[in-house]
């Protein structure tokens, strides 16, 4: 699982992780002091063991070192680097994953990748702001 810039870290996603037994979450951060800040809440809520952080421009850090599957995509950051994003992705996410891009009107070549039918993607524009898409099962 994967958030482009900002750590969640009231992020539903990372209880289920220990909860459906294992998982892992990994998130960008360009500001140190931002990760600080996360991975002392995370150790507050015995959770920091389930989130990996990686600090510095988003594209950068998830160009390697990434899980074979990725079920869950988080975005969140810098809203130009949303199809760089999904480049680095792709072709880990399995079928049926998710992925949440807010603020993803800011992106429009995102969007137009992720709403093309032929992209393999069913996308909705999702409480106002949020885009959600599902990468297509597999035949």
């Amino acid at each position: 699982m994967l958030n482009s810039e900002r750590p969640s870290v009231s992020s539903p996603s990372i209880p289920p992780l220990r909860d459906n037994g294992g998982g892992r979450l990994i998130t960008t951060e360009f500001e140190p002091s931002k990760i600080t800040r996360a991975r002392h809440h995370l150790e507050e809520a015995g959770l920091a063991d389930l989130v990996e952080f990686r600090e510095g421009d988003a594209p950068q850090m998830l160009a390697s070192g990434l899980p074979e599957s990725i079920d869950l995509v988080l975005l969140d950051g810098a809203k130009p680097f949303y199809p760089n994003i999904l480049d680095l992705l792709e072709n880990r996410l399995q079928a049926g994953a998710l992925i949440v891009a807010a603020n993803a009107d800011h992106s429009p070549e995102y969007l137009a990748r992720v709403r093309s039918p032929a992209a393999g993607y069913l996308s909705v524009p999702f409480a106002g702001d949020v885009e959600l898409s599902r990468k297509a099962w597999l035949n």
